[in-house]
């Protein structure tokens, strides 16, 4: 028993190591690792975003349905009164006075016609006015376009939005792969100098003749540009990750799947077709289109007024005085005691004409206006359009010519090393060969990054994804 209670302690201690490896990689395991595609879909989702634009287009809905419920009964009111009122005995007033005593005699009293407040009873009125359009010349019809032109111009807005946030991602997440990428570069440049730091130290102490004094202090400058060039990338690291998190809504440790920048892959695209989509899709221009075609319908609703509007109108009066003595006479009218009804053909027609005409040429003006400036805009478009192609070409190609630029100083750094290490080269040389090295690797992910955020900003501008992946 002794012995197997040994044991069991002894393979303890011996798979130790292996058993917090294990642990370890399963805690990895854990960390949950995000991909662009996700990232994109979860900010699409956010829900300031999303409330924002169902907001947006419950308005817009709504005008919709006010515009298109002013067909039917465009007015419909119901008023009711209720209170208390004497009684009066109007016949007893009738035969003791003439009508014209009863209608212009300011000195009698009412107590002596009949008035008394000893008798109070309650009294209760409606009225329903009823109005129904038949004929408006395009009143409704021009409101009806300007709210279905109101409908897509929200739309486009939310398009607008949703593209901005997805540029917003991708940069974060481009700008979290150069940051991280940048500080692989750093670590790997580093620990390059501090060899030659100790080498340099090691030849200083042979007194060779391929060093000096001065190298010492040439490679602590240098450990201090790569130390303050590693700060700035990860403080980028840091706002990146930020901005993630705050768009897509992530919680915790974020981490991408794709550590390292990598050029997004298109296929065949052509200048004059980025160029007709984006005239197509900019929300600027949309808007401007959709603003216009309401001015148009403003000014069709303003030039019916030009015409009468025909309309059947029906009215209903009820009142009752329980209790109360009815008037009959025909010299007073009795608002205590009434039933009327009544249904009549009726035509409306504003006189102003010239203020109408007025208005329509305020109108012409601003549709002439907006016009201008839909052409100015449309012009910048089709220029930022094409500094995002021309921009994207330049990146691809300097990819490639920074790969050869890369692959030579790749080379120059492994013959100075030897070099420096059999002692024929002189330290110069050395750190010229990593400095090469460092601005060789730092331009072929630079235009990489230049690339994919050419290749977003085509995708905004356009309104389609280029990138297959992320469709």
């Amino acid at each position: 028993m002794k012995y197997g209670t040994n044991l069991g302690m002894n393979l303890g201690k011996l798979y130790r190591p292996l058993i917090a490896a294990v642990c370890l990689s399963l805690e990895l395991s854990a960390v949950e690792l995000h991909s662009l595609p996700e990232m994109l879909e979860l900010a699409e989702k956010n829900p300031a975003l999303t409330r924002d634009m169902e907001g947006l287009r419950k308005s817009a809905e709504a005008k919709i349905r006010q515009v298109q419920m002013e067909k039917w009964l465009s007015t419909l009111e119901l008023t009711a009164y209720t209170g208390v009122v004497p009684d009066v005995n109007a016949d007893a007033a009738v035969r003791n006075q003439s009508a014209n005593q009863l209608l212009f005699n300011t000195d009698s009293n009412d107590f002596e016609n009949g008035f008394s407040f000893s008798r109070l009873g309650p009294f209760g009125k409606l009225e329903l006015r009823a109005v129904q359009p038949l004929l408006t010349f395009g009143k409704i019809g021009g409101y009806e376009d300007m709210a279905a032109s109101n409908m897509r111009m929200i739309e486009a807005e939310r398009q607008k939005e949703i593209q901005q946030v997805r540029y917003l991602v991708k940069r974060a997440y481009y700008i979290y792969q150069l940051s991280q990428e940048g500080l692989v570069i750093l670590k790997d440049v580093r620990e390059k100098l501090k060899q030659a730091e100790e080498k340099v130290e090691e030849l200083l102490i042979k007194n060779s003749e391929n060093v000096e004094e001065t190298d010492r202090l040439k490679i602590k400058v240098f450990l201090s540009d790569v130390e303050n060039r590693s700060l700035d990338a990860e403080k980028g690291l840091r706002l990146a990750r930020s901005g993630l998190m705050e768009l897509t809504g992530i919680v915790g440790d974020l981490q991408v799947d794709q550590v390292m920048l990598k050029a997004e892959v298109v296929q065949d695209i052509e200048k004059e077709a980025i160029i007709s989509k984006t005239l197509r899709y900019q929300p600027e221009l949309v808007r401007l289109d959709q603003y216009i075609d309401i001015k148009k319908a403003e000014r069709a609703t303003i030039k019916s007024a030009l015409f009468p509007t025909v309309f059947l109108a029906g009215e209903l009066n009820y009142s009752v005085a329980p209790g109360r003595t009815d008037i009959k006479s025909p010299f007073i009218q009795d608002e205590f005691n009434a039933f009327n009804l009544g249904v009549a053909l009726g035509l409306k027609q504003d006189l102003g004409f010239h203020r109408t005409l007025n208005k329509m040429e305020e109108i012409n003006a601003d549709i002439l206006r907006l016009g201008a400036q839909r052409e100015r805009l449309g012009s910048l478009a089709r220029i930022k359009a094409e500094e995002a192609f021309e921009k994207a070409i330049a990146a691809h190609q300097g990819i490639e010519i920074n790969e050869r630029g890369f692959r030579a100083a790749r080379s120059w750094l492994t013959s100075a090393g030897l070099a420096f290490n059999l002692g024929t080269a002189p330290t110069k040389d050395v750190l010229e060969s990593y400095a090469a090295y460092f601005k060789s690797r730092v331009d072929l992910i630079r235009s990489t990054f230049e690339l994919n955020m050419a290749l977003s900003e085509l995708s905004l501008a356009t309104g389609e994804e280029l990138v297959s992946r992320l469709k």
